[in-house]
């Protein structure tokens, strides 16, 4: 697929990353009491899904935007995980959270984030960000994060 983007601008523009450790042992991070931690380079390498447009991940667990022209997009994540607590996961704009896009809940099996708008220019790129209240050792089965532009 290219990744130069159709200039009238009327094709969609569209990509998801995922990690999956393909097994139930997962993959365990340290989190450090109520601080988020970026979830990139986590052992487990991310694969950009086939097919995307517009998107590719240059560094591990960031979703990037290749497209000529800023655009709007809906952001959708979602964290299976190990651990019982006081979760959340937050969708960052390059290294800055997304207003709105924290979703907090007591959870031991996943985090989903829906439809969280946010604008996005050529190589600017979005990640998952996972934190807890309490600091502990978390394992993490898979994590998929897309982005699909508002036409």
């Amino acid at each position: 697929m290219s990744t130069v983007q159709n200039q009238s601008g009327i094709t969609q523009s569209y990509g998801t990353i995922w990690m999956n450790t393909g097994n139930w042992s997962g993959v365990s991070i340290t989190l450090v009491d109520d601080t988020y931690k970026e979830l990139t380079s986590l052992g487990t390498n991310f694969t950009l899904m086939s097919p995307s447009s517009d998107f590719a991940m240059t560094t591990d667990g960031r979703l990037k935007y290749t497209g000529a022209t800023t655009r709007n997009f809906l952001i959708n994540s979602a964290v299976t995980i190990n651990n019982a607590g006081r979760l959340s996961i937050a969708v960052y704009k390059n290294g800055s959270v997304i207003t709105g896009s924290p979703i907090f809940a007591f959870q031991s099996q996943g985090l989903t984030n829906e439809n969280t708008p946010i604008s996005l220019a050529t190589n600017d790129y979005i990640s998952l960000w996972l934190k807890r209240l309490t600091g502990t050792t978390v394992t993490i089965f898979s994590i998929a994060l897309g982005a699909v532009s508002i036409i």
